[in-house]
């Protein structure tokens, strides 16, 4: 399969480097040190047991030099979508399809108004990824996670290849019954972690040790579930359990709560600004998620240069 990755930070290195390493035609899309980084080395992929150097078919910051292809994965940040959308035309025949990777609710919306709604495939990583240096990936599961459907959630025979695909390279691709209620899932868990360690300016492993944290936590995904069934999406209760058990295990970062706490802009308007809105737009009262938003707004609005200091 012809592959081509746009973004080529954490999640977008991990899936290249696994994706190339199993044999598929990958070409890369990359800017600035990463991109001469791999040109020059390669790809270097950290793994718990097993370090490996790939080298994609191209690495580029033009998409132009690589031709048709298969299949484009955008892992990209979600306010760089409709950029990178634009930017992979070249790439596209009337068979391409297009697997958007972004947290928050929006992405394949905004790339099917730019490129064809009936070109996109939904994509949820349940996996963590880290750059350690540019042009260099540790991947933290060994058989990493990655949720794929179309919008409709039919089984047709290219999410079906893709799968294949996937799973040939070391991944656990599913298939769910339901996208919308993975999709509503990870918002609520990734929001909820980010949000609360952005407030709390603090990784899980500290603000766990405080109950009243813990239980700001919990509520912040129980208001999200309660608008995701504001939408008749109804997100299982086991999904927030399975996540209090784990809690005791977690490393507990996001990238939302690092850039905040970096000064750069998030993706807050992706992810706990987006149920904010919806819950307004259907009454659903969210009074942890609204404190929460409303109290890291200066920064993000500050790291965007919207307002002064």
């Amino acid at each position: 399969m012809k592959i081509a990755i746009f973004g080529i930070g954490a999640i977008g290195g991990y899936i290249a480097g696994r994706l190339t390493k199993a044999g598929e035609e990958v070409s890369l899309i990359s800017r600035g040190e990463t991109l001469n980084v791999i040109r020059n080395s390669g790809l270097t992929i950290h793994n718990e047991n097993n370090n490996y150097t790939v080298t994609p078919k191209h690495i580029t910051d033009k998409p132009e030099e690589i031709g048709i292809v298969d299949t484009i994965i955008i892992c990209v940040k979600a306010d760089a979508v409709e950029i990178a959308s634009e930017m992979i035309k070249p790439l596209i025949n009337k068979n391409t399809i297009i697997v958007q990777t972004q947290n928050g609710l929006t992405a394949s919306q905004k790339i099917g108004q730019i490129l064809g709604k009936e070109k996109v495939l939904e994509g949820i990583c349940h996996f963590g990824a880290q750059v350690i240096s540019p042009g260099v990936v540790r991947g933290m599961a060994n058989s990493p996670k990655l949720t794929i459907a179309e919008t409709n959630n039919d089984k047709t025979e290219r999410l079906l290849s893709l799968q294949s695909t996937l799973n040939n390279a070391g991944f656990n691709a599913v298939i769910p019954e339901s996208f919308q209620v993975d999709q509503w899932a990870k918002l609520m868990a990734v929001s909820a972690l980010g949000s609360i360690g952005a407030i709390t300016r603090s990784n899980s492993p500290i603000w766990r040790q405080i109950p009243s944290v813990v239980e700001m936590w919990i509520k912040n995904m129980e208001e999200t579930r309660d608008v995701a069934k504001s939408l008749n999406i109804d997100v299982p209760y086991q999904e927030i359990q399975d996540r209090i058990d784990n809690l005791p295990q977690g490393v507990g970062s996001t990238s939302m709560h690092r850039d905040i706490a970096d000064g750069k802009p998030s993706e807050i308007e992706h992810q706990i600004g987006s149920i904010v809105r919806i819950a307004k737009e259907n009454n659903v009262t969210i009074p942890v998620n609204s404190f929460i938003y409303n109290a890291l707004l200066p920064l993000e609005k500050l790291a965007r240069g919207e307002i002064s200091a």
